[in-house]
């Protein structure tokens, strides 16, 4: 094989994909609806996570990853109000993360990590006789710690709990007639994970 081959071979070692699923609870916020004369606070049902990471690992220690999901959370009540229909907000991560893993000498290996970039948040508002959804983009970081366990030298399972904040989000609703807004969200996610290393 050529020096060309090997380097190759060597850069793909050190590749891993890395998928994980769990609960998330968003925390409440400050809900804005202009033409309102106050803001009222939003809360929120619990709701789901789910990541796919793509991840080179440098050495033993230290890694990079690219992720992104979905995590999907409803307003439970604004206002102390319930909500008259349904109002879903699907939150897309665009993170690039940095991973710092403690070497143990063992299968277990724990790990903290941090991550920046941006996020795509849908907000979903129907009743039984009218909807209206909106789009909008916003900056967006996370910490996360966890612990994984190597089944084989490719295959891991795990634990992580993942912190994700964002700065204040926008939306136009037409059947509002005038724009919506959060004062940024904070999504506590406690994932389960499988880690495939190429």
């Amino acid at each position: 094989m050529s020096a060309a081959g090997v380097r190759a071979v060597d850069w793909s070692d050190n590749l891993y994909l890395n998928t994980d699923v769990g609960s998330a609870l968003q925390q409440n916020t400050q809900f804005h609806l202009s033409g309102w004369p106050t803001t009222q606070d939003a809360t929120f049902n619990p709701g789901v996570r789910a990541d796919i990471d793509l991840g080179y690992k440098f050495d033993d220690t230290w890694a990079v990853e690219f992720e992104t999901g979905v995590i999907w959370n409803s307003i439970d009540s604004i206002g102390g109000f319930s909500v008259n229909g349904s109002f879903d907000i699907y939150t897309i991560p665009l993170l690039a993360n940095v991973i710092y893993k403690f070497p143990t000498g063992s299968s277990w290996t724990p790990y903290v990590g941090v991550g920046v970039g941006g996020v795509v948040s849908i907000a979903d508002f129907s009743t039984a006789t009218s909807g209206s959804s909106d789009t909008c983009f916003t900056f967006a970081y996370q910490a996360e710690a966890g612990l994984k366990y190597a089944l084989t030298k490719n295959i891991s399972i795990g634990v992580a709990y993942k912190y994700f904040n964002t700065l204040n989000q926008r939306w136009f609703f037409s059947n509002f007639g005038d724009h919506v807004k959060f004062d940024g969200v904070h999504i506590h996610a406690i994932v389960a994970s499988f880690t495939w290393t190429f």
